[in-house]
């Protein structure tokens, strides 16, 4: 039966592990358990930074005169106490649930 895990020798500061061992033993975990949990935040993170340095190197259009115009004036009437209530899909009706099965 083929293995389900990879297995990796790091090596880390005295200080490093003995920090390591502190909080495995206070979250009663195993060493695996806390790297494995270290390397999915880093690349979680790693990935978020690919995304944010993808969305950076966007161009970004200038607004339009009459966009500039209408978010003043949305300002202005959220700043006044009035909202609009805006619908997705303003075109179709609201679909009506449909009864239940007995």
């Amino acid at each position: 039966m083929p293995r389900t895990t990879a297995t990796f020798s790091v090596s880390v500061p005295p200080e490093m592990a003995a920090e390591l061992e502190r909080v495995r033993k206070a979250e009663h975990r195993t060493r695996s358990e806390l790297i494995r949990e270290a390397l999915r935040h880093y690349i979680r993170a790693a990935s978020v930074r690919s995304v944010s340095e993808r969305l950076a190197a966007l161009p970004e259009a200038e607004a339009a005169p009459d966009e500039i115009a209408a978010i003043a004036e949305g300002r202005r009437q959220f700043r006044a106490g009035k909202s609009i209530a805006l619908r997705h899909g303003l075109d179709r009706r609201a679909q009506r649930p449909r009864a239940k099965k007995p």
